[in-house]
């Protein structure tokens, strides 16, 4: 499978357009113990924009990813409780894949499919399609899991709950997605660094 095929393939599960989405999300490894709401900015097909907030100690964070551009807010905070970029689009029910992609693979029949990103280091990325819409995520690091995503999707196939875990720093990060609605384009402004 192509890198083309595989974003061919992807692009089925963006959003229509932009949206907002409201969360309330849940951080925890064995150092940190962290929960609050926050809200997604997503502009089809590469950009969002995630800023959380906790309790008071906690205070506020921002990510952005545009493109191949990335920037967060604190850095380090932001760096320890939200997942890679592939990830935190999948917890929206998007697959984008993993930056450093060597080669591609598909697999799977009917309703039931699968898109690989095979990646350096023996690290390959699974994510598992019902029909068009992201079921979950594995992702394999020398044979071992080194993560996984689950997905809950409603009765309209609107993802409302994700749990992501990383096994190999035991952190758990889970977004309950509470409203998705659609916007016009969003200000400039929000995709650029303060």
């Amino acid at each position: 499978m192509s890198a083309v095929e595989f974003g061919t393939e992807a692009a089925r599960t963006l959003p229509a357009g932009s949206e907002l989405v409201s969360i309330r999300w849940r951080f925890r490894d064995a150092e940190l113990e962290v929960s609050g709401r926050g809200a997604v900015r997503v502009t089809p097909p590469d950009s969002l924009r995630v800023d959380v907030r906790g309790p008071l100690s906690f205070g506020r964070g921002t990510l952005v990813l545009s493109g191949p551009t990335a920037w967060a807010d604190p850095e380090s905070l932001v760096r320890q409780v939200l997942p890679s970029r592939f990830l935190i689009w999948a917890m929206l029910g998007v697959v984008q894949g993993p930056d450093s992609a060597e080669r591609f693979e598909r697999g799977g029949k009917g309703a039931r499919r699968f898109l690989r990103v095979v990646e350096a280091g023996a690290v390959v990325t699974t994510f598992e399609l019902r029909g068009d819409a992201l079921a979950g995520v594995v992702r394999m690091r020398g044979g071992r899991i080194a993560g996984r995503l689950a997905l809950v999707r409603d009765g309209g196939g609107r993802v409302v709950h994700a749990t992501a875990e990383d096994l190999e720093r035991n952190a758990r990060l889970e977004f309950d997605i509470d409203n998705r609605k659609p916007t016009g384009a969003f200000p400039v402004e929000v995709w650029r660094r303060p």
